[in-house]
C-alpha cells in the first residue's frame, strides 16, 4: 500500500505559524514534505493533501474546497500564498484534487496528531 504525501507548510521560525510542522513530526503513516514555497505542490503527482496552520478555528478541519480559501490582494511576490496559488492552479484548470487539514495555531500537538490522523487517516 502506498503511503499519502502530506504537504506541510508553516514556519518554525514564527510562533502562530509552527504549528503544522511540530504536528507533522508526531504523524505516521504518511511521507511528509516540508515545503517552504507553494510552488512545490506543482511537482505533486495525484491527489494533494495539505496540513497547514488556520487562523481563527478551534479545532482540526478538513477544507475540500479551495473556494473555501480566503484570498487576499497580493501586494508584493512575498504575499504570495497557498490558498492564492491553490486558487491560481484550480483557475489554470490543472486538474488535482486539494485537501487541506487546516488546524488551529494553538494547542497540544499530540492531540492536534490524532485528531488529524482521525479526519485523513
Amino acid at each position: 500500500m502506498k503511503r499519502k504525501t502530506l504537504y506541510v507548510f508553516g514556519n518554525e521560525h514564527l510562533e502562530g505559524d509552527k504549528l503544522a510542522r511540530e504536528v507533522a513530526s508526531s504523524l505516521r503513516g504518511f511521507t511528509v514534505v516540508h515545503c517552504r514555497s507553494p510552488d512545490e505542490l506543482l511537482g505533486a503527482e495525484g491527489d494533494i493533501l495539505i496540513l497547514d496552520v488556520v487562523k481563527g478555528i478551534r479545532k482540526p478541519m478538513v477544507i475540500g474546497d479551495v473556494s473555501q480559501l480566503k484570498t487576499r490582494k497580493m501586494m508584493s511576490l512575498h504575499d504570495f500564498d497557498v490558498g492564492y496559488f491553490l486558487t491560481l492552479m484550480d483557475g489554470m484548470g490543472m486538474g488535482k484534487k486539494v485537501k487541506i487539514v487546516g488546524i488551529p495555531q494553538q494547542g497540544e500537538k499530540g492531540k492536534l496528531a490524532r485528531e488529524v490522523l482521525a479526519l485523513v487517516g
